[in-house]
């Protein structure tokens, strides 16, 4: 997640400086075995979820900017500190072309692999997207290796889980009412001031039954009774065309 300071977009920290989820607890990659993470230069900065053995779904914001041979995405592995057994080089981005880096409409891409992943039972699975948003106060699971506490620089050597509310929509205008705009793109989920994503879990995944429909994305500080998550709607209108459009064409 990109935190974002409380004067508009200032005191942003970039992705991957920092990571962990905030009251969750730990987990292995057997229980999120489509879970996958993102290296940059060799160092940690992103999560996605394994849509193909060929494609993986991530925030925009993750690879914006950058080169795919700087990109390298690990599956099958619950820690940081060892090697994952499948890596795989990213042949291309494919970035939402209506993305708007200023304030996160649109927070979606899907890297092309440059060769298939092996499925394994248990450790490397793919995962479909969601075909609809789930209702407000659905509970929900996100899964990564963001930061704990917003302070916090290091990321988790053994990936968290957590489950939050889906909040209604107003719910989540409100909390951000003149402070950023959100988008028909983006959902909110927390449980308020307990259990949220935080810096390093962007582009992770937000999944109900066995579906992903949402994308971590921003929001301002992490676990913030006053500031849910801010997710990417997998399931929203522009959002899935471009997906089912990208994959259709890979």
């Amino acid at each position: 997640m990109i935190w974002l300071g409380l004067c508009g977009l200032i005191g942003m920290i970039r992705a991957g400086e920092g990571q962990r989820i905030i009251g969750g607890q730990e987990t292995s990659i057997s229980q999120v075995p489509y879970l996958v993470y993102l290296r940059q230069g060799g160092g940690f900065i992103c999560g996605g979820s394994l849509l193909t053995t060929n494609s993986v779904l991530t925030a925009a914001h993750c690879v914006y900017g950058a080169k795919e041979q700087e990109y390298t995405v690990h599956a099958g592995a619950s820690r940081l500190d060892q090697t994952a057994p499948v890596v795989r080089s990213v042949t291309r981005f494919h970035i939402a072309p209506n993305y708007a880096a200023r304030n996160f409409d649109m927070d979606v891409a899907i890297l092309q692999l440059a060769s298939p992943v092996p499925l394994t039972t248990g450790q490397v699975a793919t995962i479909a997207p969601c075909r609809s948003q789930p209702a407000a106060n659905t509970y929900v699971r996100i899964s990564g290796w963001g930061v704990q506490q917003e302070s916090s620089r290091m990321p988790a050597a053994q990936v968290r889980t957590a489950v939050v509310r889906v909040l209604p929509g107003l719910e989540c205008q409100l909390a951000y009412a003149g402070q950023a705009h959100l988008s028909d793109s983006m959902l909110c989920a927390a449980v308020r001031g307990i259990k949220d994503s935080c810096s390093g879990d962007s582009g992770g995944p937000l999944v109900y039954r066995g579906e992903v429909c949402g994308i971590v994305s921003w929001g301002f500080g992490c676990a913030r009774a006053a500031y849910p998550g801010v997710y990417t709607s997998v399931a929203s209108a522009r959002v899935k065309h471009f997906i089912e459009k990208t994959l259709a064409n890979l």
